[in-house]
């Protein structure tokens, strides 16, 4: 965690115009500035920036704070996140409480030097990524490197004093019963992004290694399942064009950018996973899923798809067809933009895949075809059905009638939500720093709905798919601050209320009872005075 003591320090040096207008527009206008509102649309200026009092606020829709709440309302961003971010745009160096994680972080520094180094004189390598079509400032800018020998790297980690435990935990180190060795050898390196701070690298091989590309296993750091190469780059276009372009490889991100398409991230050798659908519902854009045309990135973009329409995501998806990836059409010249415009929105492209895959004039595979899209329809939100049963039935030349489901069934599938519960504990997950200051007061057995969830949290099990229910769920909102503890407030005094009128049923004295109640009374007058407790 960063040290409180280190962000009010920060917070010192930080000037609310400079931030705010690194993003948007500013005209001075008396002791103030004034732009027009970037959360919501409006033709006459009414967001106000004040100088004097470190502060922005909306008089049109209510949207205020400090430079912090700024970049977290404008990039989608949490707090400690936030944090980082202005600290490097001013330069400045945080502290962290948690002093290991410190360390680890320096390691990568230390270790991403190294490899830069290494690729400067690895001729060989260095020629790789030219002929790949990659400039030399996007060497620079996307810090790629080389990793050299096992012998090379672990002398390398010795000489600066790194203990081997440590690159073991890291997962720059790999150990089996008889070694310890690297985890990239001869490959090029590909460091991987938590905001600023590396995290973990993947590798690609100049050799004939059989793994073309490798990445880190999860460490305490990093988590592929839920990362994205590139987002550190590319977080802050996705937000201006409410756009992101999902790709299957670095050197694909790589060039996207070099081309100008600088929304553009990619998962870690794997699938887009339910883990992902957070960090994607909170830069709140578009999708647009651009694969290669092989059977391996047609089949990850059909999953890609359904599980984005299930989640109610807009966008679609690009097949990149006749063997081709992005990568390899920017470098031969080839304007992509007119494709990644063309997308097919996700419900027709699955629906239209499924389709290729059998032959439809063999009454046989026409049925497994049916079958295979009226499980796709079942999973989709009801509300969208009805069309989507129509545009099936029209291009498999079949009656509606055959698609026609029950309501009561999709209902059933719906879990009940409790509005205020679910609120909180979205808010709680998206602002993690709250916890600790709410965990004293708001325990699981407070909620009559959401206590599991609740728990959840508590024991941060962010990516269950109970927590996920609420967290992904449109219409759950994220409250501020004020609305948070005020809600909880309200969730505790009903919980008091509830106690009070157990207490008159238990086998106790009435002496004891009186006790009980009282002090059950005590705390519902304290937080009707606005004190926790």
């Amino acid at each position: 965690m960063i040290k409180p003591e280190s962000i009010e320090n920060l917070k010192s040096v930080i000037d609310v115009v400079d931030i705010v207008g690194n993003y948007i527009q500013l005209k001075k206008k008396g002791s103030n500035f004034v732009a027009n509102c970037p959360f919501h649309s409006e033709k006459t200026p009414s967001f106000v920036v004040s100088p004097s009092k470190q502060i922005y606020h909306c008089f049109g829709c209510g949207a205020s704070g400090d430079a912090i709440k700024f970049i977290m309302e404008y990039e989608k961003v949490s707090y400690p996140e936030a944090v980082e971010k202005i600290a490097n745009l001013y330069n400045f160096r945080l502290e962290y409480s948690n002093s290991n994680s410190n360390i680890s972080l320096e390691v990568f520094d230390k270790l991403n030097s190294f490899y830069k180094q290494n690729l400067i004189h690895n001729k060989e390598a260095f020629d790789y990524l030219l002929d790949r079509g990659i400039h030399k400032n996007s060497i620079e800018k996307f810090e790629l490197g080389f990793a050299p020998s096992s012998h090379s790297q672990i002398k390398f980690l010795e000489d600066t004093n790194v203990p081997v435990q440590t690159a073991i935990e890291l997962g720059i180190l790999a150990k089996d019963d008889n070694r310890v060795y690297a985890r990239l050898i001869d490959r090029i390196t590909f460091p991987i992004f938590q905001n600023s701070k590396i995290v973990a690298y993947g590798g690609r091989t100049i050799s004939n290694h059989p793994a073309k590309y490798i990445n880190y296993t999860n460490t305490k750091l990093f988590n592929k399942s839920k990362t994205f190469y590139g987002l550190n780059f590319a977080r802050e276009k996705i937000v201006r064009k409410k756009e992101v372009i999902i790709t299957e490889g670095y050197i694909d991100v790589i060039m996207l950018h070099q081309a100008g398409f600088t929304n553009a991230v990619a998962t870690l050798g794997t699938a887009l996973t339910n883990e992902h659908l957070p960090i994607l519902k909170k830069l709140q854009a578009k999708v647009i899923i651009a694969y290669d045309g092989d059977s391996a990135g047609i089949n990850a973009a059909i999953k890609a798809s359904m599980l984005l329409a299930r989640n109610s995501f807009e966008g679609g998806a690009v097949i990149f067809r006749d063997n081709f990836d992005p990568a390899d059409m920017i470098k031969n010249g080839i304007d992509i933009e007119p494709i990644l415009n063309n997308y097919t929105p996700f419900i027709e492209f699955v629906i239209k895949e499924i389709l290729n895959r059998y032959e439809l004039k063999n009454p046989i595979q026409k049925q497994l075809a049916f079958k295979e899209i009226k499980s796709f329809i079942l999973s989709l939100p009801y509300i969208i059905q009805d069309d989507i049963i129509r545009y099936a039935a029209q291009l498999m030349q079949i009656d509606v009638r055959l698609f026609k489901i029950k309501n009561q069934t999709i209902q059933n599938n719906y879990k009940k939500i409790d509005t205020l519960e679910a609120s909180v504990i979205k808010t709680l997950y998206e602002n993690q720093h709250y916890i600790d200051e709410v965990v004293e007061y708001l325990t699981p057995n407070m909620f009559n709905t959401h206590h599991y969830e609740l728990k959840l949290v508590y024991q941060e099990q962010y990516q269950h798919p109970s927590l996920l229910d609420i967290v992904l769920n449109s219409e759950v909102k994220i409250m501020d601050y004020d609305e948070l503890i005020e809600s909880i407030k309200n969730i505790l005094i009903i919980f008091y209320k509830k106690q009070i009128s157990n207490v008159k049923f238990l086998d106790i004295s009435l002496e004891k009872k009186s006790h009980k109640i009282r002090k059950l009374n005590q705390k519902i007058l304290n937080l009707k005075k606005g004190k926790l407790c």
